[in-house]
């Protein structure tokens, strides 16, 4: 029996698994992430989730992530309204022209 025994123990050891490369992730943060974070604080405080002693360091979090997506959207609007206005004298339509 002792043949038995060490057949057994003798037998390949298992082998050790390799590292695989980690998974890619998204880690991509779009503006509208931000909108909804600051949704979901003002939500929160609104229920009651945050103690006294907190509030001070939400509410600052809270007021840089409200000014700078107000900051993002005021950039974006400026860029719209940027292009969709005329540039110069020479794209005015000939009615326009006629009124000077």
């Amino acid at each position: 029996m002792p043949e038995d025994k060490k057949a057994k123990t003798e037998e390949t050891p298992t082998p050790t698994p390799t590292p695989e490369a980690p998974a890619t992730v998204d880690v991509s943060l779009t503006v509208a992430d931000l909108r909804n974070l600051r949704t979901i604080i003002d939500i929160a405080s609104t229920r009651g989730a945050f103690r006294g002693a907190e509030l001070k360091s939400v509410g600052e979090a809270f007021e840089k992530l409200d000014n700078f997506v107000k900051a993002v959207d005021a950039k974006a609007q400026a860029e719209t309204s940027a292009a969709s206005t005329p540039e110069t004298a020479s794209e005015q339509t000939p009615a326009e022209e006629e009124k000077k």
